[in-house]
């Protein structure tokens, strides 16, 4: 209560000796019985209070917002549940309150952001800049705002905050990868391909993005994960126009395509004084942590051949878990020839295997595996989670993928339509996995935007779970428990029922 107190104490009080304190208090009276009734009504009024303190405090010039608020009590609605909803959110605006005005502006437009449209403008405004480093933050720092507020304020979808996550991280890695190659290109020279129909022409490379991102369906706090493809052997060349005084350390392809993708990870995943953009995930590459860092798309087709070589290798070199992982891949940076041959090496190898009924119980064994130690609480890999949904349509495109190219999806919403609009899943199978993963999805984003950490399982006091209920809409945990049991039962027997189904249907 004591702390409550002196949060509204200071509420009153303008910081600055040149402002006037007692038309600060006049205006927040007026407001007051509004103010303390909102926050009342949040899902967290003690995390409200401290947050309206310290970004109001942030913004200066107090008087100014309550007079705002007088006349505009939307506004001040909005206000409150942003500070009370997120401890992430909140932080963004102490730490950049400049950014309110924009935030105002955004939401009375009222609509999302084309990726072209985000592309264009931090293109414009790295245009030149001798520091990248916090263009870029303040960038994603403005776009995490305006796409936490619209999804705290219920005005986009689930499924359309995911796209505009993996649109701004996909816009913020395709400029860290433009400007990584060229230093290294006046280090080493330009790549150059040594046989073949384009020998002697640049060597050309892509980015190509799995898992969420991948399915452009990325949460709060997500890793990217990424793969580096490029076209082929070859050595580095001076320049056009480089001249006899120019100095170049000649080397391959694969060590100069090496060398990029580390300085990749490096600047995306850096963790300076502003944080870290994106933690960068390698791993998914064939043969993981142990294998070559970039691959060059000969050695990508050669790895993912479906060539039986015993009963050690029945899928040839790549496992299964490693093609499933590719019916979530999409190319995000590097040259539209090149990206669409390695598009199609990606199908090809994603459903490349002839399809038998080991196949689905490798596919249950792999799940089982996840869920192993996973409790109840653990929405992603617990019993009827988000990768019971995840695993059932790449079961789905692993086995039609190659005769039906519409269920080749990376999206899982889209692929769930194109599995209905293919008659593979009943209208009510469909109803129940793209609501049961909407809920899900949901749910894991209003635990990772509080604090804007990766964060799947369910708060254990029921006092925490009472607090994410109502962030949810809920009155009590009660009832958004019950809805949670609901969804996790109805895909879980789901899961069951269709691999068994599909798996007999062999």
């Amino acid at each position: 209560m004591q702390g409550a107190y002196n949060n509204l104490v200071q509420l009153a009080h303008e910081s600055s000796p040149f402002l006037s304190t007692h038309r600060c208090r006049h205006f927040l009276a007026s407001i007051a019985s509004n103010l303390l009734r909102a926050v009342a009504e949040t899902p967290d009024p003690d995390m409200a209070l401290v947050n309206l303190e310290k970004v109001t405090n942030s913004l200066g010039a107090k008087t100014v917002l309550w007079e705002l608020f007088s006349f505009n009590t939307p506004s001040l609605k909005l206000y409150v549940d942003l500070c009370a909803s997120s401890q992430f959110l909140s932080e963004l605006l102490v730490n950049n309150p400049g950014m309110i005005d924009e935030l105002l502006d955004s939401l009375v437009l009222n609509q999302p952001r084309a990726a072209e449209e985000l592309r264009k403008e931090l293109s414009d405004l790295c245009h030149g800049a001798a520091d990248l480093e916090p263009i870029l933050h303040s960038f994603q720092d403005k776009e995490f705002l305006r796409i936490g507020v619209r999804d705290i304020l219920g005005k986009d979808s689930i499924r359309a905050t995911a796209a505009e996550l993996s649109d701004v991280a996909e816009t913020i890695l395709a400029e860290v990868s433009e400007r990584q190659a060229g230093p290294l290109e006046k280090r080493f020279g330009l790549p150059y391909l040594e046989e073949g129909e384009r020998a002697e022409l640049r060597c050309r490379f892509v980015v190509l993005a799995l898992g969420k991102l991948g399915g452009r369906e990325l949460n709060y706090h997500s890793d990217l994960d990424l793969m580096l493809i490029y076209e082929g052997d070859g050595r580095t060349k001076p320049p056009p126009g480089a001249t006899r005084f120019d100095r170049y350390e000649a080397t391959d392809n694969l060590h100069f395509f090496t060398e990029l993708a580390q300085h990749i990870i490096r600047a995306a995943s850096y963790l300076g004084p502003m944080g870290r953009l994106y933690q960068i995930d390698m791993r998914l590459r064939p043969t993981g942590r142990s294998g070559s860092l970039v691959l060059p798309l000969a050695e990508f087709r050669r790895y993912f051949a479906a060539e039986p070589d015993g009963p050690t290798h029945p899928h040839g070199d790549a496992q299964l878990w490693e093609r499933q992982a590719l019916t979530r891949a999409r190319v995000v940076h590097g040259d539209a020839d090149f990206a669409s041959e390695v598009t199609d090496a990606v199908a090809n190898a994603a459903c490349a295997l002839a399809w038998r009924p080991e196949l689905a119980d490798e596919i249950v064994a792999m799940r089982e595996r996840m869920e192993a130690g996973r409790g109840a609480r653990d929405l992603k890999r617990g019993a009827g989670g988000v990768v019971d949904v995840e695993f059932l349509v790449q079961m789905f495109q692993l086995k039609y993928g190659r005769e039906r190219p519409a269920l080749r999806m990376p999206n899982t919403w889209e692929a769930l339509d194109a599995l209905l609009a293919a008659g593979l899943l009943s209208a009510e199978e469909h109803a129940a996995l793209q609501t049961g993963y909407d809920f899900l999805r949901r749910v894991q984003g209003r635990l990772r935007i509080v604090h804007n950490r990766t964060l799947d399982e369910l708060p254990e006091a029921m006092e925490e779970v009472n607090k994410l209920a109502r962030r949810l809409g809920y009155e009590a945990g009660g009832a958004f428990l019950a809805e949670l049991d609901k969804n996790t039962k109805q895909i879980r027997n789901l899961f069951i029922e269709v691999v068994a189904r599909e798996r007999g249907a062999s």
